[in-house]
C-alpha cells in the first residue's frame, strides 16, 4: 500500500483521531467485551458452555475483518460505527433473553456433538429453530466487533506500529485486570455492561467523546436492564423466582426452592445439586460405600476426601456415619457458599469438616497420604476451563496419572469410589479401563439404578479380571484428557467448521491479492499477508497449550487462567521494548532457532515431569520459564516483523484471522493430544518465516 493509499482514509483531525487514550480504551473495549460475552453467554444459552471456543472464534473473525477491511469506511463515520456498536450489543442481549437461542444437537438429556458426549438436564431441548438463532447470535457477535476493530484500526495507522501494538496491548492488560476484580467481587452480569461507557466514550474520540458518552450510556443502561431482568426468574423455568442468582468466577449459578423443586442449584440454567435432607440421605446412594464397609465388619471410614463436593450431599453422610475429619474440595465458591447457607444437614459447619475452594487435581498433588475414602462426586462442569481450549474443569480428574495420584493417597484399607449417570454403555468401560489402568484393580459395581452407576476400588480388594470391552476405547492421560471421548479423534463437526473457516480465509485473500494486482508489490503482499496468518494461528495455539499445561501443573481455576492470559500480553509488551532495541534486518534470522527449540522442547521433557516436584515455588519458577519463553520469543518475531510494515494494521488483520485458523485447529488435540500441538506451532512458525524470507528476497531484488 503506498503512502498516499494509507492516508486518503484519515481524519481531518488525525492527531485527535489517533489519540493515545483512544487506542488504550479500545483495547480494554475489545477484551473487556470479549470475556464479558464468553461469560454472559455462556450463562445466559444454558450449553453454550461447553463451547466457549464459538464466541472467541466469532470476536477473531469480526476483529480480522474490522482491521482489513476498515479502508471501504470513511474516518469521519468510524466513530458514529463505534457508537453503533452498542445498541447492537442491545440487540445481541435481547435476542439472547427473549429469543433463548440454544446450541442445536442437544436433547434434553444429551447432546452428541461429533461423537463427543455432553451431559445435561434441562426441561428445554434444542429445537429446529436452533440452527438459525444459532446463528443469528453468532453473525451478531461478529458485527460487533467489526464495528469496533474498524475504529480501533483507524487508530492505530496514526501512530507507529509498535506504538500502536503497545497502547492496544496496554489497554488489554487492563481489561483482563478489571474482568478478575469483577470476578473476584461477583459481581451481577449486568453490571459488567455498564463498565463499558467510559471505555466507549474515549474511544470514539475527543470530538464524540461527551456525546459518545450519552449515547452509550443509554444503550448500555438499557442492555443492563435486560441482564438484570434475566437474573429475575429462572433461567429453566422463568415463572420461578430464584432466592439467590450469583455471577461465579465461573458460572452463572441459580438457587431455588419450593414443591417440585425441593433445594436445588441450577448453573447455566440446567438443574445441578439437589441439597438432600438426613433423612433421604441415609437411604440414598451416598450411603452405598459406607453400608458396605459396615457390612464388611469394618469400622467407618476416618479419614475421607470428597472431590467435587458441591452443595454437601456426599459430606454430610460421611459425617452422620462417623468420619472423624472430611475434606471438601468444590471449585465454585459459589456453590460451596449455597451449601453453607441453606443445606439442611449443615455440612460445612461441622467442625470434623474442612471446606477447600480449589482445582481438586492441585489439591490431591500437594495432600498427605492416609484417606480411607475418596470420593469422585458428580464432578461434571458445564463450562469448559477456558475458551482457548477443549478442557472441561474436571477432564484431567479422570486421566491415568490422575486416579493413580489418589491411590497413593489412600490408607492401607482405603476405597476410591466413582459414580455418575453414564448414559452409554462404553463410559462405563472406560471408566473401568482406567481404574484399571491406573491402580492395578478392577473396580467393583456397589449401587445401579437405570443410568446411575456407582463404582469402588479398595486397595484391600485383590486385582479382579477386566470384562472385555464392546469396543475399542482410549484412556485419558495427562496429555490426552478426554474422558468423554470413546477415541482418539476429531468430531466430524469441527472438521466441517475448519474446512468452511479455510475456505473463507482462502476467499479474502483471493480478493485482497485481486485488489492489489496491479501494484509491484503484490506478490510481496500476499508473502507477508501469509506469514502474520501462520504467525497468528501458532500464537493461538502456543497460548492455549500455555493454559492447558498451567491447569495441569497449578489447577484449573479462575484465577490461574486468568493470570495466564494476563503473562501472555506482559510478554508481549516485553517483546516489543526489545523491538525497539534490536537493531538491522538479520534480527529474525537468529530469533527463529531459539524460538523452534523453545516450541519443540516439552516433545522431549514434557512440563508434566515438574508434577514430581514437590516445592510449589520452584515448580511455578520452573513453569514459568519453560511455558512463557516460547511466547516471548514468538512475541518477539511478531514485533520485529510487525515494526516494518507500511500498513501494520491489514496485516494485524490477517494475524487475528490466523488465530481464528488457530482456534479451531486447536481441535487436533481431541485426536492427537495437547503435545502434538507443539508441533503444528513449529511447522506454522516454519511457514511464516519462510513467507517473510521470501518477501524480503522480493524486495531486495525490486
Amino acid at each position: 500500500m503506498t503512502s498516499s493509499n494509507r492516508t486518503s482514509n484519515r481524519a481531518p483531525d488525525g492527531p485527535e483521531a489517533g489519540s493515545r487514550a483512544a487506542l488504550f480504551a479500545l483495547g480494554f473495549l475489545t477484551l473487556f467485551l470479549e470475556l464479558v460475552l464468553i461469560r454472559y453467554l455462556a450463562g445466559s444459552i444454558w450449553n453454550l458452555g461447553y463451547f466457549p471456543n464459538l464466541v472467541l472464534l466469532a470476536v477473531f473473525l469480526g476483529m480480522g475483518l474490522g482491521f482489513l477491511f476498515h479502508d471501504a469506511i470513511p474516518a469521519r463515520r468510524s466513530p458514529l460505527l463505534l457508537l453503533a456498536a452498542m445498541p447492537a450489543l442491545l440487540g445481541l442481549v435481547a435476542l439472547i433473553a427473549f429469543a433463548r437461542p440454544v446450541v442445536p444437537g442437544f436433547s434434553k438429556w444429551m447432546g452428541r456433538i461429533g461423537g463427543e458426549l455432553f451431559y445435561t438436564s434441562t426441561p428445554e431441548a434444542a429445537t429446529e429453530s436452533s440452527a438459525w438463532l444459532f446463528g443469528l447470535w453468532f453473525a451478531a457477535i461478529v458485527a460487533l466487533y467489526f464495528l469496533v476493530a474498524q475504529r480501533t484500526a483507524k487508530v492505530f495507522r496514526e501512530h507507529p506500529p509498535l506504538v500502536s501494538y503497545t497502547l492496544d496491548i496496554g489497554g488489554s492488560c487492563a481489561g483482563i485486570v478489571a474482568f478478575m476484580a469483577v470476578s473476584f467481587a461477583r459481581l451481577p452480569a449486568w453490571s459488567w455492561f455498564l463498565l463499558l461507557v467510559p471505555a466507549v466514550a474515549v474511544g470514539a474520540g475527543r470530538r464524540w467523546r461527551w456525546r459518545g458518552a450519552v449515547a452509550a450510556l443509554v444503550a448500555l443502561a438499557a442492555t443492563a436492564l435486560v441482564a438484570r431482568r434475566q437474573d429475575s426468574m429462572l433461567m429453566s423455568d422463568p415463572a420461578v423466582r430464584p432466592t439467590r442468582v450469583e455471577w461465579s468466577p465461573y458460572q452463572k449459578v441459580e438457587y431455588a426452592t419450593g414443591p417440585g423443586i425441593g433445594r436445588r442449584v441450577f448453573v447455566n440454567g440446567v438443574s445441578h445439586q439437589v441439597m438432600t435432607t438426613p433423612e433421604a440421605l441415609a437411604v440414598s446412594f451416598y450411603a452405598a460405600p459406607h453400608d458396605r464397609r459396615r457390612a464388611g465388619g469394618l469400622p467407618p471410614y476416618e479419614r475421607v476426601l470428597v472431590i467435587g463436593a458441591g452443595a454437601g450431599n456426599d459430606v454430610a453422610v460421611a459425617l452422620a456415619r462417623g468420619a472423624g475429619r472430611v475434606d471438601a474440595v468444590e471449585i465454585d465458591p459459589v456453590i460451596a457458599d449455597l451449601g453453607r447457607d441453606f443445606h439442611p444437614a449443615r455440612p460445612y459447619d461441622d467442625p470434623r469438616t474442612r471446606l477447600i475452594v480449589d482445582d481438586a487435581r492441585a489439591f490431591m498433588t500437594r495432600a498427605e497420604p492416609g484417606y480411607d475414602l475418596i470420593v469422585f462426586a458428580l464432578t461434571d462442569s458445564l463450562v469448559k476451563a477456558s475458551a482457548q481450549s477443549q478442557l472441561r474443569l474436571e477432564n484431567y480428574l479422570f486421566t491415568r496419572e490422575s486416579i493413580a495420584r489418589a491411590w497413593s493417597l489412600l490408607s492401607p484399607r482405603g476405597d476410591l469410589v466413582f459414580y455418575n449417570y453414564y448414559r452409554e454403555p462404553w463410559l462405563v468401560e472406560k471408566l473401568v479401563a482406567t481404574i484399571r489402568a491406573a491402580t492395578d484393580r478392577t473396580p467393583v459395581e456397589i449401587f445401579e439404578r437405570r443410568d446411575f452407576r456407582m463404582f469402588l476400588a479398595g486397595r484391600a480388594e485383590p486385582p479382579g479380571p477386566l470384562r472385555p470391552a464392546s469396543g475399542p476405547v482410549a484412556i485419558p492421560t495427562d496429555d490426552w484428557p478426554f474422558p468423554y471421548l470413546r477415541t482418539r479423534r476429531i468430531p466430524g463437526l469441527y472438521v466441517d467448521a475448519a474446512l468452511a473457516l479455510a475456505g473463507l480465509l482462502a476467499l479474502l485473500l483471493a480478493a485482497t491479492w485481486w485488489r492489489s494486482r496491479r501494484g509491484p508489490q503484490s506478490t510481496r503482499n500476499l508473502e507477508v499477508n501469509l506469514a502474520f496468518l501462520a504467525m497468528g494461528l501458532a500464537f493461538l495455539l502456543l497460548e492455549s497449550k500455555s493454559v492447558v499445561q498451567f491447569s495441569l501443573l497449578f489447577g484449573t481455576t479462575w484465577l490461574n487462567s486468568s493470570l495466564v492470559f494476563l503473562g501472555v500480553l506482559v510478554s508481549v509488551l516485553a517483546a516489543n521494548w526489545v523491538a525497539t532495541m534490536l537493531r538491522g534486518r538479520h534480527a529474525l534470522a537468529w530469533i527463529f532457532p531459539f524460538l523452534l527449540g523453545s516450541c519443540l522442547l516439552p516433545l522431549a521433557w514434557p512440563l508434566s515431569n515438574l508434577l514430581g516436584v514437590e516445592s510449589p515455588g520452584l515448580r511455578f519458577v520452573a513453569a514459568t520459564a519453560l511455558t512463557f519463553s516460547p511466547i516471548f520469543l514468538a512475541n518477539l518475531t511478531f514485533s520485529v516483523a510487525f515494526r516494518e510494515q507500511p500498513a501494520p494494521e491489514h496485516v494485524f488483520g490477517w494475524n487475528l484471522l490466523g488465530a481464528t485458523l488457530g482456534g479451531i485447529l486447536e481441535y487436533t488435540s481431541l485426536a492427537f493430544g495437547y503435545g502434538a500441538l507443539a508441533l503444528l506451532v513449529a511447522a506454522a512458525y516454519t511457514l511464516a518465516f519462510t513467507f517473510l524470507y521470501l518477501a524480503r528476497r522480493a524486495e531486495a531484488q525490486d
